[in-house]
């Protein structure tokens, strides 16, 4: 997964920063300070002083040099290096991130800028599970004494929030953000709870090359083309379901769809999907679903998805919504989401229906009716792309997955 990771990050950064100018470049430097959102028992225990730290940034303002720079009303493209002390040395210890994002101007005035930003990336914490599960005398501490959370030292960095501007002098300007990110491996090793921080940033911007006038007057620029296209994407992966099975199952999706554009930088579609976890093999100790035998019917879910993407030129980033048509695992969680209390499996629930899927801090094994996908895409040609999805379930993440895709 690492190798992966690297590799499509290069691939961003890549295909952001070749179509800029690079005479209209930013150097920014912020400040951190926020806290972890308490969203599980394991996170909670974790959680002892707000998180500080700092972020180093290289921007450049797009200049029309693409289309879609010009139908994304001329964002700023960015890559930033983070790093945050997580306020408790012992158990979480510190983070560092490397991410692209993108940031698009919501308002733009003489006095201010206000925009919306979004990015993500890679991250490496120093504290996980397994470097902080041994007392002094090498005793295996429970798992709520230990980092509950992280289970690998490399993970995602997902950022997104808004940003305000104020210049203050030639080339310069007052830099203020509010920021959600998260860190987590998509259960590729567990225990995998994640960490959701809320951070305020507040620092300086400096444009060597500033004018007042850098931003390009719009083109005549004919619309994109709104015929409908067809696609479908073959993924794979890996994950890991309970941290004391210490084994690795596979995973795999298919997903056919039809999009068509709506605006010039917005398309929507539906699509079929259908996944595959191995995970529910009735040979694991995570004892909160009734799977008892090795069935492909256990492993199987087929859902119909609701798809909202981006256009960026070859690169597309969007969010998936969800609904499972076929999902035999709903009927087989032990646990009542309301009390927590064991129950007959025999449940025969509908199509939708209540559900908690963390149940008095412990998570009861019902993943529910909803998921959600968030997916990029990137072009080899005009046919072909790769694609990168995070499968999750509310605050839960079920995998990540590596794709092939063909659009015709």
């Amino acid at each position: 997964m690492k190798n992966k990771l690297f590799f499509l990050l290069f691939i961003l950064v890549t295909n952001f920063l070749q179509a800029q100018t690079s005479e209209q470049y930013s150097i920014k430097l912020e400040g951190i300070y926020g806290n972890i959102i308490p969203h599980d028992q394991h996170v909670k225990d974790l959680i002892l002083n707000p998180v500080t730290g700092a972020e180093l940034s290289l921007e450049f303002q797009t200049m029309g040099e693409k289309p879609w720079q010009q139908f994304n009303g001329f964002p700023v493209i960015g890559i930033g290096a983070v790093y945050l002390d997580l306020g408790n040395a012992q158990k979480l210890g510190n983070a560092f991130a490397l991410y692209p994002y993108i940031s698009y101007p919501l308002i733009r005035t003489r006095s201010f800028k206000l925009s919306l930003k979004a990015g993500a990336g890679v991250s490496y914490l120093t504290k996980t599970y397994y470097n902080t599960n041994k007392d002094s005398l090498g005793g295996i501490l429970p798992l709520s004494q230990a980092n509950g959370a992280i289970g690998s030292n490399l993970n995602v960095y997902f950022s997104g929030g808004g940003s305000l501007e104020i210049p203050i002098a030639k080339g310069f300007s007052l830099i203020g953000e509010y920021t959600w990110n998260h860190m987590s491996n998509g259960s590729a090793v567990a225990p995998n709870s994640g960490l959701n921080v809320l951070n305020g940033f507040a620092g300086l911007k400096y444009t060597p090359n500033y004018t007042r006038n850098n931003i390009p007057n719009r083109k005549n620029l004919p619309d994109m083309i709104r015929s409908l296209s067809f696609e479908i994407i073959v993924s794979g992966g890996f994950r890991q379901l309970y941290y004391k099975d210490n084994k690795t199952f596979p995973i795999g999706s298919v997903v056919m769809g039809v999009y068509r554009p709506i605006s010039n930088f917005y398309r929507m579609g539906l699509a079929l999907d259908a996944f595959y976890d191995g995970v529910y093999n009735g040979r694991t100790q995570f004892e909160r679903t009734y799977i008892t035998n090795d069935e492909l019917k256990n492993k199987i879910r087929v859902g119909v998805s609701w798809q909202n993407e981006i256009i960026l030129g070859r690169l597309t980033a969007g969010v998936d919504l969800g609904l499972y048509l076929y999902d035999p695992l709903k009927n087989l969680s032990p646990v009542n989401t309301t009390t927590g209390e064991l129950i007959n499996p025999s449940q025969n629930k509908p199509l939708i229906y209540p559900y908690n899927i963390d149940v008095n801090g412990v998570q009861s094994g019902e993943d529910g009716w909803f998921y959600t996908r968030a997916t990029l895409k990137y072009a080899l040609n005009n046919q072909l792309f790769i694609s990168l999805g995070l499968k999750t379930h509310l605050q839960k993440a079920e995998f990540i997955e590596w794709g092939l895709g063909y659009r015709f």
